[in-house]
């Protein structure tokens, strides 16, 4: 053939081609090969393929090529353009033997750069989902319904306890152990796909393991992955996944719901499912048989319209903390009105329920009926103040008697008169002393108490208390001392009411604190209140005493009682006070070194709260 044919030839495809003769020079090159190598047209001919391919001998081309063959396909030759870069090449080699010009190679050369990329990124992501199956546990099979095949994974295999060489009798191994109630739901699900009538399915079954011990919990998921003419399938591939952990995790949810629904609806008390706005969401037998009405007019209700109007604003401050996350519960007793007109006491509990991000989700609260509790308890308190009542009239006129004949100087009394004048002064001041402060007790129990709260200047109301006092402290040989960093605090309290507990807290120091100490009455703001704090060096509050220190007519013991004087009643009373009043009381103590009595004063209006739900 003309060699200008020939160059023509070379020229006008596009495709990169050359021909290298005996010598290794290339002696024929079209530009689209120059241009592959980053040249310009013409550059490569007659130079030296070594140049340009990972080769360095005829010999070492010619290699790539296995007889008989006599041309050779090769992917990822490496080889380098213009100033040395790389390039990945795919290459078409052909060799043959001309008669005139000897032993001549052809080349077709592609640039396959971006392809070797794919495949790398391809590679790396196959590698990843096959890491991320293995993480995850999850085996794959494989089912070809025209040769009735099925191939499972490795990981399968060990999911389902088939060994993991084994390549015969696979299905039946599968199916031999799956629980006779499952076998008729996978068939259907799987004939579904076979029939065309689904593309995918999914369904969970039973299957017990090889040693018997136990039921296995599988989860599969199938796919149609390729259909005949007719649309059936032809091959399904599938996932299998041990689920066993999730099922018994299940179940035991399931028992546990079980058994609070069980609980719930038989319980002897009546108990509610409340939403955050005091709708009612469930309600048991038991709350229906105490207020009266069935279950569903219950539901259309809520727990404003059925308590009583007097009670609505009990619990104001305790659901705005329950509500706030400040505490978790709370309890409180207030009345309710049945579908019948009547009132009713209730012993209400309420706990907050919160959802996954820790907001209220809704309340679970209960309701004991305390109402013949309740009527005994005021039949015992009208009888308890009828009482000191009566008493207190002869009392005051009694006492009246004493003083008045301690003070008459113009009636000499023998020393053995005055000393029987003096006991009876000193018995008939504390017998005062313990009917007012039953009398005190039982209206505070009842809510009877008047209080009338108002913005205060707490460092007034202490030194008023302490000036009141000073009798008391001279009496046991101690001091009063106050601190007060900030004297413009200001908080919300009936200023009688706190004199009470100020005069109940100074008197309990004074009476336990070792002779010649001081009382330290300190005062600090916190957030949201104000805390006054009572202090006292002395023998401390024993530890069996401790849980019962605020409960009514509590004693520590009885000798040192009857030596110091006192009811039981104090610290009964102020803790009534102090938390009717929207704050909060406690104490710290030491043996033989420092007690600590202590109690918060709201800085806001405690009725300044919004309407209640409960």
């Amino acid at each position: 053939m003309d060699d200008t044919i020939i160059v023509s030839a070379f020229e006008k495809l596009q495709i990169p081609l050359m021909i290298v003769g005996p010598d290794g020079k290339i002696s024929r090159c079209n530009s689209a090969t120059d241009h592959l190598f980053g040249f310009t047209p013409g550059h490569l001919l007659g130079r030296s393929v070594f140049d340009i391919l990972p080769v360095t001998s005829l010999a070492e081309l010619n290699a790539y090529i296995t007889p008989p063959a006599i041309d050779v396909t090769v992917k990822g030759m490496i080889g380098r353009k213009k100033g040395d870069d790389p390039i990945a090449l795919g290459a078409y080699i052909t060799a043959w033997t001309d008669a005139e010009r000897g032993q001549q190679h052809a080349l077709v050369l592609r640039d396959i750069t971006d392809e070797l990329d794919v495949e790398r990124l391809t590679r790396q992501e196959l590698e990843r989902t096959n890491n991320a199956i293995e993480g995850a546990h999850i085996g794959t099979f494989d089912y070809n319904a025209l040769t009735d095949t099925l191939i499972i994974s490795d990981i399968g295999k060990k999911l389902l306890e088939i060994n993991v060489s084994e390549t015969t009798d696979v299905d039946l191994n599968w199916h031999a152990r799956i629980h006779p109630h499952d076998l008729d739901l996978i068939q259907k699900a799987t004939q579904l796909c076979l029939e065309g009538s689904s593309d995918t399915a999914g369904y969970e079954y039973r299957l017990r393991r090889k040693d018997g011990s136990h039921w296995q919990w599988i989860r599969s998921d199938i796919s149609v992955a390729q259909k005949n003419e007719e649309g059936k399938a032809t091959r399904i591939i599938g996932t299998l996944t041990d689920i066993s952990d999730q099922k018994a995790t299940e179940n035991a949810l399931r028992v546990s719901a079980d058994q609070f629904r069980s609980s719930f609806d038989n319980a002897m008390i009546g108990m509610a499912i409340v939403d955050t706005k005091g709708a009612w969401l469930q309600v048991n037998s038991a709350l229906c048989d105490l207020l009266g009405y069935s279950e569903k007019e219950l539901l259309t209700k809520d727990f404003q319209t059925l308590t009583y109007p007097e009670d609505l604003g009990g619990s104001v401050e305790a659901l705005h903390r329950l509500v706030q996350g400040e505490i978790k519960s709370y309890q409180c007793e207030k009345r309710y009105i049945r579908a019948d007109g009547a009132i009713i006491w209730g012993h209400l509990s309420v706990g907050m329920v919160t959802d996954a991000e820790g907001n209220p989700a809704h309340f679970i609260a209960q309701i004991l009926d305390i109402t013949e509790q309740r009527n005994l308890h005021e039949m015992k308190s009208e009888f308890v103040a009828t009482i000191s009542h009566e008493l207190r009239t002869p009392l005051t006129s009694v006492l009246g008697s004493f003083t008045l004949l301690s003070l008459m100087d113009d009636e000499p009394f023998t020393d053995e008169a005055r000393r029987l004048l003096f006991i009876g002064k000193t018995n008939a001041d504390r017998l005062h002393t313990l009917v007012n402060d039953i009398l005190d007790f039982e209206k505070f129990s009842a809510h009877e108490m008047q209080l009338v709260p108002s913005a205060q200047r707490i460092i007034g109301l202490v030194e008023e208390s302490l000036l009141a006092n000073l009798a008391l402290a001279d009496k046991f040989g101690v001091r009063f001392k106050e601190s007060c960093l900030d004297r413009g605090l200001t908080g919300f309290f009936d200023p009688e009411r706190f004199k009470q507990i100020m005069a109940n807290l100074l008197s309990n120091a004074a009476k336990f604190a070792n002779e010649g100490s001081t009382v330290d009455v300190a005062i600090e703001k916190q957030e949201k209140s104000i805390k006054v704090s009572v202090s006292n060096i002395g023998e401390g509050i024993s530890d069996e005493f401790r849980d019962r220190i605020f409960k009514p007519f509590a004693q520590a013991q009885l000798a040192s009682t009857r030596k110091r004087g006192g009811t039981g009643l104090g610290l009964s009373i102020t803790k009534q006070i102090v938390e009717q009043m929207g704050g909060e009381i406690g104490f710290t103590s030491e043996k033989d070194t420092k007690t600590v009595f202590w109690f918060t004063v709201p800085m806001a209006d405690p009725n300044s709260f919004g309407r209640p739900v409960f």
